[in-house]
């Protein structure tokens, strides 16, 4: 898979934690990576309490916590599925969440196997930077006025 290793560990990370804290006691957390075609295709599904229908369409909005306040028996900020979310989106892959109040949730991350660029960038609020190329005068003038230290 081509992608930032660091971004996939916070993906399954904040999917595997979300699936511990929201199953009780006994309840069942799975985790599972197989290459389907030209992608990886993580699933981690638990046996927990579930998200409403309505909650559903939420999913992944930052701030966003499904379940009813006087319901919530569990603190956070609804930060982890809107991180995994972007990072998915970043690395061009596509999430799906299925879930029943009451017998559990099924989080399905797809990544592309070979990252390529989309031809077009959809509009959005991110912005990617990259390095950005040094003549070499520049690097020469940077080099003489770097500090030496010795020991």
């Amino acid at each position: 898979m081509t992608g930032d290793p660091r971004a996939f560990k916070q993906i399954v990370l904040n999917l595997v934690s979300n699936a511990i804290k929201f199953t009780e006691r006994g309840g069942v957390v799975t985790v599972s990576a197989a290459v389907e075609g030209s992608r990886l295709v993580l699933r981690v599904t638990d046996t927990g309490v579930g998200i409403a229908a309505d909650d559903l369409k939420r999913i992944g909005d930052p701030f966003f916590q499904a379940g009813q306040t006087y319901q919530r028996r569990h603190e956070g900020t609804g930060l982890g599925l809107s991180i995994v979310k972007t990072l998915v989106g970043l690395h061009a892959g596509e999430i799906n969440v299925k879930s029943r109040i009451d017998e559990g949730t099924t989080v399905i991350v797809g990544l592309p196997l070979a990252f390529s660029l989309p031809a077009q960038q959809p509009s959005s609020n991110i912005a990617t930077l990259t390095r950005a190329l040094r003549s070499a005068t520049e690097a020469q003038v940077d080099q003489a006025h770097q500090v030496k230290k010795s020991a």
